[in-house]
């Protein structure tokens, strides 16, 4: 639940945040010294984080765009650790062969082993507790309900199964493809609105860190305020980034 907002454009804030991280504005303290009406809180939260219209389609939150960025990253790691693989295989089946000295391949591959070991843990550490993004739990039943489609026409063909049964089972899976289908437009109409939002909120938290940077040069931000800012905000810009390229590359996998 939000409980403060910004004065100037009405986006959610934490207590410990100096400037609104959406439009820039210097926080008053006093915002943080009392509650919002519950009836205020509800009314706003039926609205964007990021400036969607109510009555439009739900804003993308920050939980989807960490999902987003983690499986952007994931996809970065797979990559390397079966370059990794494929490298140490490599490096074997040349000591084998007498293409190098056992002795000169033992150092790189002890390095590629560590590497590996090391890329696994962060592996392991960002897929911990990840939100799940609805277009692919659907994408995945639609494509089991297939399968199993095609595994109830085989029982057919065999005559495993009474045409009654067949006929009932063959509803299912098809109602199930198309009602799957169906949800999967409606995610990508979804989808395609979280991609504009990604992208003017990447714009508008660009023009925030150039904000901070005037902000610590006229001296109105202490050097230390400033890189604490910085880096928080910084971090929120990694994301964004690697989420919009994820949510870009989705979509364009799917039409």
């Amino acid at each position: 639940m939000v409980d403060h907002r910004c004065p100037t454009c009405g986006k959610p804030v934490l207590p410990n945040f100096k400037f609104c991280k959406a439009c820039g504005a210097r926080l008053p303290k006093e915002i943080f010294n009392a509650q919002e009406r519950k009836s205020e809180i509800h009314s706003e939260s039926m609205s964007s984080d990021f400036g969607a219209d109510p009555v439009a389609i739900e804003g993308i939150d920050a939980d989807i765009v960490h999902a987003l960025a983690i499986k952007g990253r994931l996809i970065i790691i797979d990559k390397e650790m079966e370059e990794i693989l494929e490298e140490i295989e490599n490096l074997e089946e040349r000591v084998k062969v007498g293409l190098i000295p056992k002795e000169d391949a033992k150092s790189r591959v002890t390095e590629l082993n560590k590497r590996f070991v090391e890329i696994k843990i962060e592996k392991k550490k960002i897929t911990k507790g990840g939100t799940n993004i609805p277009i692919f739990d659907l994408i995945e039943k639609k494509e089991q309900a297939k399968e199993r489609l095609d595994k109830l026409e085989g029982l057919k063909k065999d005559k495993s199964i009474s045409e009654k049964t067949y006929d009932k089972m063959r509803r299912e899976y098809k109602d199930t493809i198309k009602n799957s289908e169906r949800d999967i437009t409606q995610e990508i109409i979804k989808m395609e609105h979280w991609r504009d939002q990604l992208k003017s909120d990447l714009s508008a938290k660009r023009e925030l860190l150039e904000t901070l940077f005037v902000r610590k040069s006229t001296g109105e931000l202490s050097e230390e305020e400033y890189e604490q800012e910085k880096e928080e905000l910084s971090e929120e810009i990694k994301d964004w980034e690697a989420a919009y390229e994820e949510l870009s590359k989705t979509l364009k996998k799917l039409k």
